[in-house]
């Protein structure tokens, strides 16, 4: 089975999970707390991950870390660790997130830009693409420096690129023909 099936497996549950007990919002938040954690704390996505680490201590640490989040996401973890499958956390919350947007009918849009889009740009970005696709349109949006201009737009796979460093390399692709 693949990564992402497997990540899609667990997302499935306890969004559904969550779901039923009203506390999406919870879990996100508290998932994506989590996440920032083992990303600013690189020994600690370390530890986790390490095979000579027992399951008990990844426990443990989990447990002393994050008393906070709710039980649901806390078991989750646990039975990721059980199952030695710790490096999932972060697609599982991919997983999570777009379930989530399906759900309520969101739109997920990647866009990459060679500078920080201005709040106006954003806005008029996100209203042209919700009119185009016809829902709600959630962006998440990444620098690029060798863009040089311009936007891509990434939506369900399929990719628009309007950046000039597109543009240049068609031409040189013409030109050389």
């Amino acid at each position: 089975m693949r990564s992402r099936e497997i990540a899609r497996r667990y997302a499935e549950a306890l969004y559904r999970l969550s779901y039923e007990e009203g506390c999406v919002d919870q879990i996100e938040a508290d998932y994506r707390r989590v996440l920032a954690e083992i990303t600013e704390v690189p020994d600690f996505g370390r530890f986790l991950t390490h095979p000579l680490v027992s399951r008990e201590e990844k426990n443990g640490l989990v447990e002393q870390s994050f008393p906070q989040i709710l039980d649901y996401l806390r078991n989750l973890f646990s039975l990721l660790i059980r199952n030695g499958r710790e490096d999932y956390l972060e697609l599982i919350y991919e997983e999570f997130l777009t379930l989530r947007a399906e759900e309520e009918g969101i739109i997920r849009v990647k866009v990459a830009t060679a500078q920080e889009l201005s709040l106006e740009d954003r806005d008029g970005l996100v209203n042209r693409l919700a009119k185009a696709l016809g829902g709600r349109v959630e962006l998440k949006e990444r620098l690029d420096p060798d863009l040089l201009g311009g936007v891509r737009i990434e939506v369900d796979g399929k990719v628009v690129d309007g950046t000039l460093r597109a543009k240049l390399e068609g031409l040189r692709t013409l030109i050389e023909g």
